[in-house]
């Protein structure tokens, strides 16, 4: 049997400081103690090409921006110009250049953050949903008591359906809007991280792929999810590929995409675990490791970890939640605290403000 063992890294200092300076959960423990790994080892063969990977990585940059609560989206988007300058927030964010913003909405339930927006390069509209950022929505996540779909087709889970249903109506009105005021969209994408990624899995088998009066005839939808729980169970994922395979006899085998993507030492997709029933919803998921994506085979979908035959980066080399797409998630988050306390304390000179905050903390 070929055994691949794990290859260790010195961390370099700017590393150690990156991990000295994690506030956020990255799910390590989760991976050690309720992942699996595949008996399947990943290889070249398996290896995604750098064009899918670098359009994955350029969703993910929206996906990321949905984490912000502290500074208005629409305020990031206006300012695009200055905000991707060298030691601002955003940057290194290229994909965002350009976009407009459609709508920004908090939901119902647990203040769930989420924004659509236009990206006139690429003529696409984009539905972002923030992932868990706060206690009151992780509160959501740890209830796994089932909630019987309105399809009658299976059981999802309690906690996001209940998250979805606060933002369901903000989503669809942001969706009707995007169209209203962009004429020549050819694409709709629906991302989302962590907790976002299983409400948007819900927003798809609940509304998208089922109503007429949302989208135009023969649009192409795409989902990029990262980092994804399991949203319900077997039943109800037999049911979600059903509407796919619906959604693709009227109008083609490109007019639906889906892309769910695990990563190294992220123990999130691990759950709710299958002892509960709980199942993913995509069969042919991708696994993000060490700056390279692979594709799954559809026989190992449930599995959360896998080994790698291949030369790996030493970049961001312990993995996690957090470390996705080649980015370090948390800086974002981080940076964007500094600009919210700048803003607070200086509206008019906040760019000053800023960089003095960087400087500080660079020392």
């Amino acid at each position: 049997m070929h055994v691949i063992k794990h290859q260790k890294y010195a961390l370099t200092e700017a590393q150690k400081q990156m991990y000295a300076s994690e506030k956020l959960m990255n799910f390590r423990w989760i991976a050690k103690v309720a992942a699996t790994y595949s008996p399947y080892i990943l290889s070249a063969k398996d290896l995604a090409d750098q064009k899918l990977f670098s359009e994955l990585a350029e969703i993910g940059q929206f996906t990321e921006l949905a984490y912000t609560n502290a500074v208005p989206v629409e305020f990031l988007f206006k300012n695009l110009n200055i905000l991707m300058r060298s030691q601002f927030p955003l940057q290194g964010y290229d994909a965002l250049d350009g976009s407009v913003l459609v709508s920004e909405f908090f939901g119902k339930v647990a203040h769930l953050h989420g924004y659509v927006v236009y990206r006139p390069r690429t003529k696409q509209l984009v539905v972002a949903t923030s992932g868990t950022s706060s206690a009151i929505q992780a509160i959501q996540d740890l209830r796994t008591l089932w909630h019987r779909h309105k399809s009658h087709r299976g059981l999802v889970h309690s906690g996001f359906w209940k998250l979805y249903k606060g933002i369901r109506s903000f989503i669809l009105e942001g969706i009707r809007k995007g169209f209203e005021e962009h004429e020549d969209i050819e694409e709709l994408v629906i991302t989302g991280h962590s907790m976002g990624a299983a409400v948007s899995y819900i927003l798809l088998l609940d509304q998208i792929l089922v109503s007429d009066d949302i989208l135009p005839a023969n649009l192409p939808i795409k989902l990029v999810a990262f980092g994804s729980p399991r949203p319900g169970d077997a039943n109800l994922a037999r049911y979600y590929q059903e509407l796919i395979g619906t959604y693709r006899g009227k109008y083609g085998d490109a007019a639906f995409s889906e892309y769910l993507v695990k990563a190294y030492n992220d123990g999130v997709p691990a759950l709710p675990p299958l002892f509960l029933g709980y199942r993913h919803f995509t069969q042919t998921p991708l696994y993000y490791d060490h700056m390279c994506l692979y594709h799954i085979p559809s026989t190992e979908s449930e599995y959360t970890l896998f080994h790698v035959d291949a030369e790996k980066s030493p970049e961001y080399p312990r993995g996690g939640h957090n470390y996705y797409n080649g980015r370090d998630q948390e800086r974002l988050l981080r940076r964007l605290g500094w600009l919210e306390k700048s803003l607070t304390k200086d509206e008019i000179h906040w760019q000053e403000s800023y960089l003095e905050r960087v400087q500080k903390h660079s020392r």
